[in-house]
């Protein structure tokens, strides 16, 4: 086993990436806190952990895409567009699929994850459960088929196990007796219990909207790690060393920005700083002031305050995103702020009755 500064070796040829264990690290926390305000606001918390298996897979992919379809203005550069990537799609160290490389947008991981949620929560979660409750050992079997050919085709070693952990799952399903271990394991027929009418999803926005931010606070190191996240150069004492190689544009010549005297701004930094003060204003709001704010209030104000910011740290960015001449990022947030915005206030106009707050619990 060996410890480099982005991930651990196995056996010489696995790597581990801390990248990953961050992410992860940051979507239990964040889960964790999100099922203890559900089991104090008497709802059952089990549904905070059914609704981020429903959407973990539709945010990765959303934010891997968004980042795909809108790269910085310093990979375009590098001939690596949005063409390269899908031509690349299978290159292990920088193609689409490389998330353990980083390049995920939480633009893209918040619409990914809404679907996902909303999946969960609507009147499709037990016709969808139903589907892969019976169909899913077809899916976990063409996934392993994909890691293996994956592996094979890149001297990925890590990539040929997980195929043949997932393939080893899909013939013990076929053995009879295994199967009904296997059924306990995977929960199959539970998605039976759910109402068939989905459950009201504005409250349960409320709990991701307070807890989202605890999770970003956490993962924003991942950033950190990777060297991705970092703003203009700066002579403040809290400023960062970027390695040569992980630099971008003009910033890339060690002659003008010499590695030893050049510091940059760490937004991963102030990022994390922010979303975590934001955690804990709206867990207070929510634990104290409920009372005064609408179902799906909280999720808004999220919506809003991280707009607000990503607004402001896209004028010290480096990694930016440019498209016919505006930074796209900054428009996006200052979009969404806005609309986020207008709707809250449209919902403010009356206060919230006692009848609806008991319809929201």
């Amino acid at each position: 086993m060996e410890f480099g500064r982005e991930f651990i070796t196995l056996f010489d040829r696995v790597q581990i990436r801390y990248y990953g264990i961050i992410i992860v690290l940051a979507m239990l926390v964040a889960a964790t806190m999100a099922a203890r305000l559900a089991k104090r606001d008497r709802r059952d918390p089990d549904h905070v952990w059914g609704a981020l298996t429903w959407a973990i897979i539709p945010a990765i992919i959303g934010a891997r895409l968004w980042f795909v379809l809108f790269p910085t203005a310093a990979l375009v550069a590098q001939g690596q567009d949005t063409a390269w990537y899908f031509q690349n799609f299978f290159n292990p160290e920088n193609g689409a699929i490389a998330i353990w490389s980083g390049g995920l947008s939480i633009f893209g991981a918040v619409l990914g994850g809404f679907l996902g949620a909303y999946l969960y929560f609507s009147r499709l979660h037990n016709p969808i459960g139903r589907f892969f409750s019976s169909f899913w050992w077809v899916f976990i079997g063409i996934f392993g088929i994909i890691a293996v050919v994956l592996g094979a085709n890149n001297a990925a070693t890590w990539a040929i196990v997980l195929g043949a952990i997932l393939l080893i799952i899909v013939v013990l399903w076929l053995i009879p007796p295994t199967r009904r271990i296997l059924r306990r394991i995977f929960g199959e027929g539970e998605g039976e219990r759910f109402p068939e009418n989905g459950l009201p999803m504005a409250p349960w926005l409320d709990i991701a909207g307070v807890c989202l931010p605890l999770g970003q606070a956490i993962g924003r190191w991942a950033n950190y790690i990777n060297q991705e996240l970092y703003g203009l150069p700066t002579s403040l004492p809290w400023g960062i060393e970027i390695e040569g190689a992980k630099r971008v544009g003009d910033f890339k010549s060690l002659v003008d920005f010499p590695v030893a005297t050049t510091r940059f701004h760490p937004l991963f930094l102030y990022e994390s700083i922010w979303n975590f003060l934001a955690f804990i204003v709206l867990l207070n709001l929510f634990l104290r002031n409920r009372q005064n704010f609408r179902p799906g209030d909280f999720f808004l104000i999220y919506i809003m305050q991280y707009a607000f910011i990503r607004f402001l740290l896209e004028f010290i960015r480096v990694e930016t995103t440019i498209i016919t001449g505006v930074n796209f990022s900054q428009v996006v947030s200052a979009v969404v702020f806005i609309v986020a915005l207008i709707i809250f206030v449209a919902r403010r106009r009356g206060a919230p009755s006692r009848m609806e707050s008991q319809e929201a619990a």
